[in-house]
């Protein structure tokens, strides 16, 4: 009884082994299903993304020249002002003390300078006097060098007096403009977008101008700043077309244009990309200084374009899927596609490509039409196979 059992074991293995063997070394053959899309015909757009912000295309920064505490805030956050309105106030009363005194020095220096003509016109008389005199001998020639030396002295001191006339006139002169500085006017039309200071605050200029107000220009008028990378910069050109949307209005898109290019590179972790300015129209008020924006450059745009996606580019079968047909390989500027003929059956096609856009690729061909079907991708499973009768050990 043992040696049965021992050879029915055996016999067991060998049966067992042999279909383990020729289940994974017979060609089975492959059952092959395609994942195809169809071709389209519509319009294709060749775009530029990137992102941005908002500024307004003129805002100036209002400052102080003068120092001192401001005094009166005639404008804040939003206030609409005119050029030339008053929009805030240093304390002026320093400032009116200095004109002043620049007054009375001027007024003084004048005054000495009166003096110093009437002296001088004195010495001149008197100097013309000694020159009659000396030429009858009646005075000595060192007297009348005394009386010529008297008179250079005396004009001489004209020419400083008037010297310090024009430099107490300047002297004036600065002090009223200082004054006139403690007065913060609107420099344009707009609306003020930050106010910096408040009333009490010190302002100090001695260094650098304080800057007190941003005052938009025109808020109907705004700049999408963008930046672009170098691979890309040398396809976009002033006056293309651009839209975008920003965060406050998700579902809605605004149009804008290209109007500068800047020469100025811009280098962050070793990636190097250039400033793009777009215009953009802001009639309604909507946009706000500073918005972020997802900006579309449009590079080129075709209408009823034949297109196929990306990844039918990137397929290719693979011999476990039975033969295929033989045909030249794509020229140059050339891609391959793989129409389906049948259920099972696929033909390659060379074709030709236009515009690249996002997702897709316009193409051109004669042997291709819109709702062709063109394979993505292949998915293949092992057909079965017909397997002997259960072989079961009965004890």
């Amino acid at each position: 009884m043992k040696k049965l059992l021992i050879a029915l074991v055996i016999v067991f293995t060998i049966y067992a082994g042999y279909h383990f063997l020729r289940g994974n070394t017979s060609d089975q053959g492959a059952e092959v299903k395609y994942v195809t899309v169809p071709i389209e015909k519509g319009t294709l757009k060749a775009e530029i993304n990137s992102t941005g912000s908002l500024k307004p295309r003129v805002e100036v920064q209002v400052g102080s020249q003068v120092s001192g505490t401001i005094k009166k805030l005639y404008a804040d956050y939003e206030s609409e002002v005119k050029e030339g309105q008053l929009i805030a106030l240093i304390d002026p009363d320093t400032y009116k003390a200095k004109v002043g005194q620049a007054k009375a020095n001027y007024q003084s220096a004048k005054a000495n300078l009166t003096k110093a003509e009437v002296s001088l016109g004195e010495l001149m008389r008197t100097l013309h006097r000694k020159q009659e005199l000396v030429k009858t001998h009646a005075i000595s020639m060192q007297e009348f060098d005394t009386a010529q030396a008297n008179a250079d002295s005396a004009q001489a001191q004209v020419e400083v007096a008037k010297a310090a006339v024009a430099q107490m006139e300047a002297n004036l002169e600065e002090a009223e403009l200082n004054l006139k500085y403690t007065r913060i006017v609107a420099p344009v039309n707009g609306v003020v977008t930050a106010r910096n200071m408040d009333v009490g605050q010190t302002v100090t200029a001695s260094f650098q101008t304080p800057v007190l107000f941003r005052i938009a220009e025109d808020l109907t008028l705004m700049q999408v700043y963008t930046s672009v990378d170098e691979a890309d910069i040398g396809r976009v050109k002033v006056g293309q077309k651009a839209t975008f949307s920003v965060p406050a209005f998700p579902d809605e898109v605004f149009s804008a244009s290209v109007t500068q290019i800047r020469n100025d590179p811009q280098t962050q972790q070793n990636v190097v990309t250039y400033n793009v300015i777009l215009d953009v129209n802001n009639n309604e008020l909507k946009l706000r200084p500073g918005m972020t924006t997802n900006v579309q450059i449009l590079l080129s745009e075709v209408h009823d374009a034949l297109k196929v996606p990306d990844q039918a580019f990137r397929f290719s079968p693979k011999e476990d899927t039975g033969p295929l047909p033989n045909v030249a390989a794509p020229g140059p500027g050339q891609q391959r596609l793989w129409k389906l003929e049948s259920k099972n059956h696929i033909r390659p096609v060379n074709v030709n490509v236009g515009v690249v856009g996002a997702e897709r690729t316009q193409i051109f061909s004669d042997k291709l039409k819109s709702d062709d079907r063109v394979v993505i991708e292949a998915i293949s499973k092992k057909k079965e196979t017909a397997q002997g009768p259960a072989f079961r050990l009965r004890f």
